[in-house]
């Protein structure tokens, strides 16, 4: 149970980290040079020349903000799919691992702006437990529907 829990939470992580990717390079506009399809390599340049201009500023970290969103609610329904018990708490655990990487990258990475540093919390947490709370919440009815299919038959 422990491995399977583990592992759960393992692939909800990488399956955000891969919506967050996708989500920041969808704007070649934002990144100065070539990435090669992966901007973490050169991360300090990536914000750095994103916080430039307000206009690329804004869009770039609504953007990375609304890509976690999605990759936290991704990665908490994944992970609440692959453990057996506690769904919502390995979803907001997803989350809260998630809000560490985020904020370590606005410790290391300067030139965050304030409302972004703000609103990482709130939406990685909220969007990740929403994702356990879907899937618990499809995964309780398939078994009452299974209950309910057995005992008519």
């Amino acid at each position: 149970m422990i491995i399977r829990n583990t592992l759960g939470v393992i692939i909800g992580l990488a399956a955000a980290m891969g919506i967050i990717t996708f989500g920041i390079s969808l704007n070649q506009n934002w990144i100065e040079y070539d990435y090669s399809k992966f901007p973490y390599e050169h991360w300090n340049r990536v914000i750095r020349y994103a916080a430039k201009t307000p206009k690329v500023r804004d869009e770039f970290f609504f953007a990375l903000l609304l890509s976690c969103g999605v990759g936290a609610i991704f990665g908490g329904l994944i992970t609440a799919a692959i453990v057996k018990t506690a769904k919502k708490a390995y979803a907001t655990l997803v989350g809260f691992l998630l809000f560490v990487i985020a904020y370590l990258d606005v410790i290391f990475t300067p030139h965050h702006p304030t409302w972004y540093e703000i609103s990482i919390l709130p939406v990685l947490f909220f969007f990740s437990w929403l994702g356990g709370l879907l899937t618990d919440l499809v995964s309780k009815k398939i078994r009452l529907s299974r209950k309910r299919d057995s005992q008519q038959a």
